[in-house]
Formats: C-alpha cells, sequence, structure tokens
C-alpha cells in the first residue's frame, strides 16, 4: 500500500508540475506539449485532399498513438488526483468524481472523447477534424498564462455575457433600421433583416468587407452612427479582460507575498512554511523559479544599511529588527 502511494505522488509530481517541476516531469510535459502541436499539424495538412488520400493510413495510425497516449494520461491524472492539495484524501473516490468535472478534465475528456465516438455515431469527417482540435485546450496544463487566462474568462463571464447581449441588441437594431432604410433601394441585398445582419456585424467590428454597403444618403448617414458606436461596444469585452488581466496578476502577488512575509516573521522558513508556500503558488499559478524571486525580492526589502556612529561603517541589520 505504501509503494502505491508513493508511485501516485511521483506519477502526480511529474504531470502535474510540468515545466517546473523535475527533469522528468519537464520531459514528460515537453513530449505531449510537442504531440499536442504534431496532433493540430496533422488536421491541417490532412485536410488537403491530395496528401489527405495519400498517407491516409499514417494519419490514422498517428491518430490511433495520439489518442492512446491521451486515454492514459487522462485516466493517470484522475487517480493522482487524490494527491493534489485540494483534494480530500480520506474519501479518494469523491475527489476523483470532483476532478473529472473540473475544466480541465473535461477538457482532457474533450481530446479523446471524438475519436471514441466516431465508432458509436457516423460523425462527417470535417466536424471530427474540428472536435480533435479540442486538443489544444490541452495546453492549459503546461502554461500557466493560458490557465490564468481562464480563470479570468470564468469570473467575468457575467461581465462580459452583459456586455455581448448589449452589443447583440444593437447589432438587431441596427440590422432593422437598415433593412428598413435600405430594402427598397437594393432588395436584392437587404432582402431581409437576418441579410441586414450580416452588414451589420461588419461594420460594428469595424471588418468593412464592402460586399454589402448601403447606396442611400439615409443609410450612410445612420451608418457613421453605427460604426462610431461599433468601435467602443466591440472593443469593451477585450479592454474588460485586459484590466481585470492585471488586476488577477496583481492579486495573486501580493497574496504570496503576504504569504512569504507571514513565513519569514521569525526570519527562517520552515518545510511546513516551505510546503504550505509552494502549494500557495502552484494553486495561482505561480512557477517555481518565480516564487524563488519572490522570496529573495522580499528579504532584500527586510534588509538595509546601517552606519555605525563611532566608526563611520555600514552595518547590514533587519528592518523587523529595528
Amino acid at each position: 500500500m505504501g509503494k502505491a502511494l508513493t508511485t501516485r505522488k511521483m506519477v502526480y509530481d511529474i504531470l502535474e508540475h510540468g515545466f517546473d517541476g523535475s527533469k522528468t516531469s519537464r520531459l514528460f510535459s515537453g513530449f505531449i506539449v510537442v504531440l499536442i502541436i504534431l496532433n493540430v499539424s496533422a488536421i491541417i495538412i490532412e485536410s488537403y485532399k491530395p496528401i489527405g488520400e495519400m498517407y491516409h493510413q499514417e494519419f490514422l495510425l498517428f491518430n490511433i498513438f495520439s489518442v492512446i497516449v491521451f486515454t492514459l494520461e487522462y485516466f493517470a491524472r484522475i487517480w493522482v488526483s487524490v494527491e493534489s492539495p485540494h483534494s480530500d484524501r480520506s474519501e479518494p473516490i469523491k475527489s476523483r468524481i470532483k476532478y473529472s468535472l473540473s475544466p480541465v478534465s473535461l477538457i482532457d475528456l474533450l481530446a479523446i472523447a471524438p475519436f471514441y465516438l466516431s465508432f458509436i455515431f457516423a460523425i462527417d469527417l470535417r466536424y471530427l477534424r474540428m472536435l480533435r482540435m479540442l486538443r489544444l485546450l490541452k495546453l492549459t496544463h503546461y502554461f500557466k498564462g493560458l490557465r490564468l487566462f481562464m480563470d479570468v474568462l470564468r469570473k467575468e463571464l457575467p461581465s462580459i455575457g452583459a456586455a455581448i447581449i448589449i452589443m447583440s441588441v444593437l447589432v438587431i437594431l441596427s440590422a432593422s433600421v437598415m433593412y428598413g432604410v435600405e430594402h427598397e433601394a437594393q432588395p436584392d441585398v437587404f432582402d431581409s433583416i437576418p441579410s441586414a445582419i450580416w452588414w451589420s456585424v461588419v461594420t460594428m467590428t469595424t471588418v468593412g468587407y464592402g460586399d454589402v454597403t448601403p447606396v442611400t444618403f439615409l443609410g450612410k448617414f445612420i451608418s457613421i452612427f453605427i460604426m462610431l458606436l461599433g468601435v467602443g461596444i466591440v472593443a469593451l469585452p477585450a479592454a474588460m479582460l485586459a484590466a481585470k488581466f492585471g488586476d488577477e496578476l496583481r492579486t495573486r502577488r501580493q497574496l504570496l507575498e503576504r504569504e512569504i512575509a507571514t513565513a519569514l516573521e521569525d526570519g527562517i522558513i520552515t518545510n511546513e512554511e516551505q510546503i504550505a508556500i509552494e502549494m500557495l503558488s502552484e494553486s495561482i499559478g505561480i512557477s517555481a523559479s518565480e516564487l524563488e524571486q519572490a522570496i529573495l525580492k522580499y528579504n532584500r526589502n527586510m534588509t538595509c544599511s546601517v552606519t555605525c556612529d563611532n566608526c563611520g561603517k555600514e552595518i547590514t541589520s533587519s528592518n523587523r529588527n529595528q
């Protein structure tokens, strides 16, 4: 039993520590990242019919190999999920079920599900390729910046949803107005409100394909206001995400700095405190090198130079003792 626990902990470290872990962990992470990139490249190249037909068997074998690797990784992550600091080891089954329903686990499931579903349901090859592209989302395991972005997106979902609703309302209203103004002048282009929605989206997003344009004076006049309105409204979700991303990163670093300050109140970091800090840094997406830099920075800030009144020499002392 003890050996199994040791093996599980070792596998957990390899899978979860990624590029910030041991040499084995870095090698495994590099292998999976390369495999994901090769999968996406293979899907793109295979869609080119001459190459896809010529090397159909090779693409199929590579896909089978990839699915086997991703499947083993998926079940291995569920198995070792009880080693996570956020799981309850006294209830391993419950912890594994909770992890299997988490967003990161569902992403891993989506990466392999299309392959197995193709044996049960007749899925069009084009849609199957699109579903296989979901393997790109697995990169969130290995790049903490992507994980941070997903966390920010999840937290800001209500605000972004409200902005999208406002944008959708404006698109429909502007399309309805332009349909009423331009329908008689261009019945073949603005033949219905759904057709006018295409013009509205292209105009409000400032893409401006030019395939659908107003020809009446009133239509052009209204378009000016719609384009100016679109510049601010469409850019709103991106601005919200950028601002929240910076706030979230700053908050996480401040939280870590407070934890380091608490641990260094007595001048040293014990093993228990070190483990607690590492667990916190891992949970908030800060790498081991960033953690080390944060500790060194704190130590430098807590140390100052004092000049002796008798000899004039500089004496290094801690701010905590002054």
